[in-house]
């Protein structure tokens, strides 16, 4: 169902940014931009920005896929002037988690300085909330 998608929406309150997007691999060329751009203004170093933005991309395309139908993802960026973090939620239709010793969670551990993954139940109980949070400490 199309009119079920939820639209594009960003907000930037200048502690944090939230994008609120469909769950399609159509919209990654979106999330790399923006998960660059924002940690480029934070203080990441380029190769830090350049991480960060395969971490984000790799965990997008896996919460995509595991995506409930209809299902938006939702990117929130924070910074401190320690860290920077991105959490990405998506309803999943299903029990997800990847596999520690798998090749994808294996790259992810490699590109993030912190990975960890969250699932809570949605009220139908036929999908789970699963967020996903990577995290990097800047240079001093």
């Amino acid at each position: 169902m199309a009119d079920a998608q939820p639209p594009h929406s960003a907000v930037d309150d200048g502690r944090s940014v939230v994008l609120l997007i469909p769950a399609q691999h159509e919209q990654l060329p979106i999330i790399r931009l923006l998960t660059e751009a924002v940690a480029m203004r934070n203080d990441c170093t380029l190769d830090q920005a350049a991480d960060l933005k395969l971490a984000v991309d790799q965990i997008c395309t896996l919460l995509i896929a595991a995506a409930a139908p209809g299902a938006g993802l939702v990117c929130h960026y924070t910074a401190d002037e320690h860290t920077f973090e991105a959490a990405i939620t998506a309803t999943t239709a299903a029990d997800w988690r990847p596999e520690d010793g798998s090749l994808e969670w294996r790259i992810l551990r490699a590109l993030a300085g912190t990975l960890s993954v969250s699932q809570h139940p949605t009220d139908s109980q036929l999908a789970n909330e699963t967020t996903v949070v990577v995290r990097t400490r800047k240079p001093l």
